[in-house]
């Protein structure tokens, strides 16, 4: 459901005299320039009336009317680069479906299809090498006794937990005092109050200038080991001999290290030791964490966290598994009330950047990122920590208590009312794989001081923000569904799936150490000695993982709105019967079945997916904005939607989606026809919900697979209607063939999505926009196909449809959306209609060819049931009384067109207003007989003049090094008649060479002329990607000013049409008093042209920045020259801005 509509505009349509006769036209108005929403409620037509025609148009204009001259800032004007705008109508009483897959089983940490399992736990073996050293004799020895052992100390060797790690410092002083030799340590004695069993016990040794052990900044590298074995530790001295002597200097303090790992807990140890007045200890034996794989998330609860909207800090210590990471991961994300983002952490992305996301503002959040090293987030423990300060904008992260990256100008405000840990922010995806402890979220931001200070630390009430700390999970309670919220507001999170508590080793424990004034009385021996020492093989036992083992079912909710269910059947903890052995490394050596009490086969379950049905009436592609103007009131196409007309009814949703929808201002309307259509819609029915997937889904069948579907009983005819769009690398710019089939057996509609985008009419654009591309260009509608099925099907009988590719590669992701539209008979015998104007037109659709002034080309239909054999066609200019007439003669079955070039006379075009001329078209007398509709028979379309030159002027033409073979160029030029006669071609029978300059000059008989330019690249003259350099092509009048200027970066082709006549006065454009050169340019630009008053000449580089300006005051004719000869090789832009016109000219540096 829609859960909340930003605007709901109410439209009132009045259906008074004016708006309900045939040929009369109701406007809906849905966005507008002014809008602040892409989603929102419409009240379409719903009453008696028939429409012949429901037409969209679709404007878009730069945002804020403003041109992007940054090259790449996406948020200025057309932004700068090129994404899908897909705008749907929703219709809540039709039901949208998603077919999916999951398992029978859900079986954490298990990827196979068949589990054999045991209901007792299994072990797994750890290989750890021991070193035993035994004194045969001694030939002379030493011994310093260190302290009395007054005090009985649990912590030195803690044999009451599974790990234990401690560490003690004795100064260099007091050891010389003592009599230690600068020499090596063989070995040390401590004394047990009582025995007990420390297995795997560690000692290492390490030199350091520290003069008192510090919890916030504990020692973790630099020790030696010299001493691990298992040890039975009696009552009184224990003599301990090492395996690797130790060597001390006499002059740096020592750190002694103990270490256990117990998998069973032993009896307490109690050490006898000593007070020295100072932080000479520390120790821990905390060490659990929790691991989650890739399929669990951490619920944490939501009400502590209302408080946080203008701070925030987020902090934990986290291992990541390096054996998965770097994928597309989610650490943690928080979602507001709507669902929308509100914090996340990608922990990474695939692309191994951190990106820590935090607020949001009308649907956009704050973000900053950074490529991270793998040891950054796997391997290794490490300390982050995520601040935001909306109120300074700033944004920052921080690894192991240093600032690593922070950005600005970030202000959206925070809401959290959804949190999870280690997947998304519904638990359904981007599972993050590896260890997490010490969770810490605050409602103001901390400073790196106080992170720093308190990242080793178990947070406390001695935290300076204490006050601000509303959520803390240590996870250290080593068992259990859930964990403690150590904070005041005393929460409790929730484990989705099998999280699993582990301990580390003793050695490993590395934060969250307490100190002590005490120390363990020990005796250290120094010698020389007669030894043995043996390595001994030890295996470690630990308890394997269990799986969490759920047995599901599938329970349908067909004929409604609700997704299927899947239900848990059963669940259990059970062990995998596998039991492994590792090496030191950790690498598998053997495995070993344990006892199996039963084996799972996996298999696979159909569930579907449901939603109101998203009717997708337009997929557009934005244009790429960098340099891209629109105008002040935009570009608008036109399209046919009345296959919707069922759902264009009443109160229905309308949004724009999937990346462009704010891109540009946008201005969309539906014009709602009065009249008889040449059919009535029956019914659309969507095959499959508008979706991207990848190619291999497409294969497997995974994804727009067969469907049965009912074909409508009281239509006649029926319609397939697909778009179809690539995306990635390899689905964006390889041609792939795709197919429809109808009932299985041979396939009946194949065709290659594959559109060419060189003679887009929107250009030039910055990026690729030449490219061919699948489906779709930017700046244009997706193609849509359309294939009759009606000879294949049967009315009121179930068929089957399927789609798909016939192969492809790498990233190919293709988006489909294919609708069923069943139809009446057709509503008329004999009935013709004009349908369009491709020229003389201002649409931007056909402003490729216009203006034009030759003959005109109009496009008309057949919309009657009797096959249209002849058609009067009368046509006009403004208000001439004098109506040319033609008579078209053809067949065209019924909806079949035709585009007819009527033969006007040259003397149509005389009398034209310098721009809003009306050009008329009229048919009638469809088959020498009577229209049975008269409403569509009569358009009429508004269009500008061509430009008139004199009849002598000159062509200056660079060509680029763009070349066909042979230093022929690419580029070629010709000049029609209005008849299609030939007058002109480049020079050499069009083989113009590369790199080379023609000034051509050129005489006309007065009359109607077009000048062709092609490029058999289709990358023009002028083009940014290629290495082609840059040309130009213009008119020139003889001894005075350029007339015309065209555009190098025109793709595919230039047409150009003009009159002449040497009694008229130049119509130009307004670039045509402005000229650049030479472009490119090694040293200087020479700017020419025409102001009157104060005017700035801007150099800008290609992010907008300002590089040099020139303000002069002047009324004329002007030449200025800037320097470009310390400028690097690149793109630059010349901004002009006088009283009147502001001129942006790109120039290229070489």
């Amino acid at each position: 459901m829609l859960k909340k509509l930003t605007t709901l505009f109410f439209i009132i349509i009045c259906l008074s005299a004016y708006s309900q006769n045939p040929g009369d036209t109701i406007t809906i108005q849905t966005f507008d320039y002014s809008s602040t929403t892409r989603d929102t409620m419409i009240n379409f037509p719903n009453n008696s009336l028939t429409y012949e025609k429901i037409i969209m148009s679709y404007n878009m204009r730069c945002k804020d009317d403003v041109v992007n001259t940054s090259g790449s800032i996406n948020n200025i004007g057309c932004g700068a680069w090129d994404y899908s705008c897909h705008t749907n109508i929703h219709d809540s009483s039709r039901v949208d479906s998603i077919r999916a897959k999951t398992t029978s089983h859900l079986i954490s940490n298990f990827s196979g299809n068949i589990y054999p399992y045991s209901i007792n736990p299994v072990y797994n073996y750890y290989q750890f090498h021991q070193q035993n050293t035994i004194i045969n004799n001694i030939i002379s020895e030493d011994t310093v006794r260190i302290g009395n052992g007054i005090n009985q100390l649990n912590y030195v060797i803690d044999t009451d937990n599974n790990s234990n790690k401690s560490q003690f410092l004795y100064h260099a002083n007091e050891l010389n005092t003592l009599g230690l030799n600068n020499d090596s340590i063989d070995g040390l004695s401590i004394f047990s109050s009582g025995s007990s069993s420390a297995n795997f016990l560690k000692i290492k040794l390490k030199l350091t200038t520290d003069s008192v052990l510090n919890p916030s900044a504990p020692h973790l590298n630099g020790f030696t080991e010299t001493f691990h074995s298992n040890v039975t530790l009696i009552n009184g001295e224990n003599r301990l001999q090492f395996h690797t002597p130790f060597h001390w200097d006499s002059t740096s303090n020592i750190i002694i290290e103990f270490s256990t790992t117990n998998a069973v807990s032993s009896n307490s140890t109690l050490i006898l030791g000593d007070s020295t007045g100072f932080n000479t200890g520390l120790f821990s034996s905390d060490a659990y964490n929790i691991d989650v794989n890739q399929a669990e998330s951490i619920s944490i609860p939501h009400s502590p966290l209302n408080s946080i909207n203008n701070e925030v800090t987020v902090s934990f210590w986290v291992y990541g598994d390096e054996g998965t990471l770097p994928y597309n991961s989610t650490i943690m994300e928080g979602l507001d009330a709507n669902g929308t983002r509100n914090l996340n952490i990608h922990f990474p992305w695939s692309n191994s950047r951190v990106y820590w996301d935090c607020g949001n503002n009308a649907g956009s959040y704050d973000r900053i990122d950074k490529l991270a090293s793998q040891n950054d987030f796997s391997s290794q423990w490490n300390h982050w920590a995520f601040t935001k300060n909306c109120t300074s904008g700033e944004m920052k992260m921080y690894l192991n208590g240093t600032l690593w990256h922070s950005g600005n100008n970030k202000t959206a405000p925070i809401d959290i009312q959804e949190l999870k840990l280690a997947s998304n922010g519904k638990g359904t995806g981007y599972f993050w794989d590896g260890k997490i402890k010490e969770l810490r979220i605050f409602n103001k931001e901390i400073d790196v001081i106080t992170i720093n200070n308190w990242m080793n630390l178990r947070i406390n009430n001695n935290h300076p923000d204490y006050n601000n700390l509303v959520a803390h999970y240590p996870f250290n309670e080593g068992v259990g569904p859930t964990a403690n919220d150590n904070s005041p507001n005393n929460q409790t999170a929730i484990f989705n799936g099998n999280v699993i508590w582990e301990s580390s080793r003793g050695e490993d424990i590395s934060q969250f150490f307490t100190s002590t004034n005490y120390r363990p009385h020990i005796n250290i021996f120094q010698g020389d000695y007669n030894t043995t020492t043996t390595t001994t093989t030890v295996l470690d036992s630990l308890l394997a993982a269990p799986n969490l083992v759920e047995e599901r079912s599938i329970y349908s909710n067909y004929n409604s709105l609700l997704h299927d269910s899947i239900a848990v059947v059963s669940s259990n903890t059970f062990w995998h019967a596998v039991s492994y052995t590792y090496d030191t490394n950790g690498a598998i050596i053997s495995s070993d079945t344990a006892s199996i009490d039963s084996i799972i086969n996996i298999g696979e379950l159909i569930y579907y997916n449901r939603y109101p049905m998203a009717f997708q009436i337009m997929s557009f592609v934005t244009p790429y904005g960098a340099y891209l103007d629109l105008g002040t009131y935009g570009k608008t196409w036109y399209f046919d939607v009345t296959d919707f007309a069922p759902i264009l009814k009443g109160l229905k949703r309308i949004n724009m989606t999937s990346g462009g929808q704010w891109q540009e201002d946008m201005d969309i309307k539906f014009h709602f026809i009065v009249g008889t259509p040449s059919r009535d819609v029956v019914n659309i029915q969507q095959i499959w919900r508008p979706q991207s997937k990848g190619y291999t889904s497409i294969l497997n069948e995974n994804s727009f697979e067969p469907r049965d579907v009912k074909l409508d009983q009281n239509a006649v005819s029926y319609k397939l209607r697909t778009v179809i769009t690539g995306h990635g690398q390899e689905g964006e710019f390889i041609s792939r063939d795709h197919y429809l089939n109808i009932n299985g057996g041979n396939i009946e509609y194949t065709w290659p999505v594959w559109t060419e985008c060189a003679a887009n009419p929107i250009y030039p654009q910055g990026g690729t926009w030449i490219y061919d591309r699948a489906g779709w260009c930017p700046g244009q509608a997706s193609d849509l196909r359309e294939d009759d099925i009606t000879a294949l099907v049967t009315p009121g009988q179930i068929h089957n449809i399927d789609y798909g590719v016939t192969n492809a590669s790498g990233t190919s992701n293709y988006w489909v959306s294919s609708q069923l539209v069943s139809y009446k008979a057709p509503n008329h015998n004999i009935d013709a209609s004009v349908i369009d104007i491709i020229s003389p037109t201002n649409k931007v659709k056909f402003s490729r060819i216009n203006p034009t002034c030759g003959n005109p080309k109009i496009i008309i239909r057949n919309t009657g049931a009797t096959n249209l054999t002849s058609l009067k066609i009368e046509y006009w200019v403004n208000n001439s009384s004098n109506k040319e007439v033609q008579i078209w003669n053809g067949n065209l079955d019924f909806q079949k067109q035709d585009t007819v070039v009527l033969n006007a006379p040259y003397t149509i075009w005389d009398n034209l207003l310098s721009a809003n001329n009306k050009f008329y078209v009229e048919i009638s007398e469809p088959n020498q007989s009577t229209d049975e509709n008269i409403y569509n028979n009569y358009i009429n379309s508004t269009f500008d003049p061509v430009p008139s030159y004199d009849n002598t002027f000159a062509l200056w033409l660079q060509t680029n090094s763009g070349s066909i073979g042979l230093n022929q160029s690419e580029t070629s030029w010709d000049i029609y008649d209005r008849n299609n006669n030939l007058v002109y071609e480049s020079a050499g029978g069009g083989a113009l060479m590369i790199n080379s300059q023609y000034r051509d000059t050129l005489v006309f008989d007065d009359g109607c002329y077009t000048f062709l330019m092609n490029d058999t690249d289709d990358d023009g003259i002028d083009f940014w990607a290629n290495n082609d350099g840059a040309g130009m092509a213009r008119f020139r009048q003889l001894g005075a000013s350029w007339i015309k200027i065209f555009e190098g970066d025109f793709g595919k082709f230039i047409h150009h049409e003009f009159q002449v006549n040497n009694n008229t006065t130049s119509i130009e454009e307004q670039v045509d008093t402005w000229a650049f050169y030479p472009n490119p340019s090694k040293n200087q630009v020479t700017i020419k042209g025409v102001s009157n008053g104060i005017t700035d000449l801007i150099l800008l580089d290609s992010l907008g920045k300002q590089l040099k300006k020139i303000t002069f005051e002047i009324n004329g004719v002007f030449q200025k020259k800037i320097d470009l000869s310390y400028l690097k090789d690149g793109v630059y832009t010349i901004k002009v801005i006088t009283n009147t016109e502001e001129i942006f000219k790109k120039v290229v540096k070489i």
